[in-house]
Parts: C-alpha cells; structure tokens; sequence
C-alpha cells in the first residue's frame, strides 16, 4: 500500500484534477441532473406554445370566465318555479320557534336587466334572538334553489318591555337569482 507521505506533489496534483472530476460528476447526477432536465421540458413546452402559459392574461380570462359561468349555473332557475318555491323552501330552512318570518312583497322593481341577463331578487324579515338569526341564515344560505344569498342587515331594536325579556334583533336576507331564458 502506498502512503500519502511517499507520493510526490505531481502525482497529489495529477490524483486532485482526477478527485475533482469525479465528484463534479457526482455532483451533476446527484443535483443538477434533473433540475437541467426539467430546465430543457419548460423550453421546449415554452417553444411549442408560444409564451408563458401561466402570466397569459387570455388563459386567466378564460379560466375565470368558466368559473363565475359554472357558479352562474348554480343559481340559475326558472321565473314561476322560483316565485312558486320560494317561501315554502325558506319556511323549511327556518325551523326555530323563536323566529318570526315576514315575506316583503313590495312592489318596487325587483328584476333587473344585467348584460342582457335577467336577475330577480326576493327578501325575508327575519324576528327574534341573535342565535337564532345566525343559525337560521345559515341554514338558508345552503339551500342554492332560494338564490344567492346577496344581503343580511341585522338591527338592533332598543325598546324593551321588560328587564327580563329577550332582546329582539330584526334581520333582512336578500336573495337573487339567474332567470333562464
């Protein structure tokens, strides 16, 4: 065996060139080897589109026009099946008793036009206690076929009776929904 000591220093140079080349290509299969080839995918995948796919500002349109067209078609009904549907799918998601439920059936123009599209809105007045009114809103946001839930206003009625009865907050839900053509 021979000892590091008896080796002369051209033959410890001739050994670090040798050492050193070994380890960069060590080096390049334990590191570099995929970040070079994922490097080569990204241009030529770059090349064959044209432009960077991801700061396209027609692929974000694109992508956000099909997402606001498929929430579109979640709350998208039918003019009489809504009207006929409406307080008896609200009734259902109400089953508190400590909630009182008023329709407001005024006759202020409640269907718009929006881009040639149609929206109708309803509201609902909803009476008693503040966890009652949460849960209940709740509950009538998951129902889709009452629309989107568009408004809550929550007011605070400061006349009491007496000191020990309940404090009575009175919220108005708004609803709207896509009329199909």
């Amino acid at each position: 065996m021979i000892k590091w000591k008896e080796i002369d220093y051209k033959k410890r140079n001739k050994l670090l060139f040798a050492g050193a080349g070994v380890l960069l290509v060590l080096a390049w299969f334990l590191a570099f080897q995929k970040t070079y080839l994922a490097y080569r995918e990204n241009t030529r995948l770059n090349g064959l589109i044209g432009n960077d796919i991801s700061n396209s500002t027609q692929y974000d349109f694109t992508r956000k026009s099909k997402v606001l067209d498929s929430l579109s078609k979640v709350y998208q009904s039918d003019s009489a099946t809504w009207n006929d549907n409406f307080l008896s799918e609200a009734s259902r998601a109400i089953n508190s008793p400590r909630i009182q439920v008023y329709f407001n059936n005024l006759p202020k123009n409640n269907a718009m036009q929006v881009d040639s599209t149609a929206v109708k809105s309803k509201s609902l007045t909803l009476k008693g206690d503040y966890r009652s009114i949460v849960a209940s809103v709740a509950e009538l946001e998951k129902i889709n076929t009452l629309g989107y839930l568009s408004t809550v206003t929550l007011k605070f009625d400061n006349r009491r009776v007496s000191a020990n009865e309940r404090k009575v907050i009175e919220g108005e839900v708004g609803f709207k929904v896509k009329l199909e053509k």
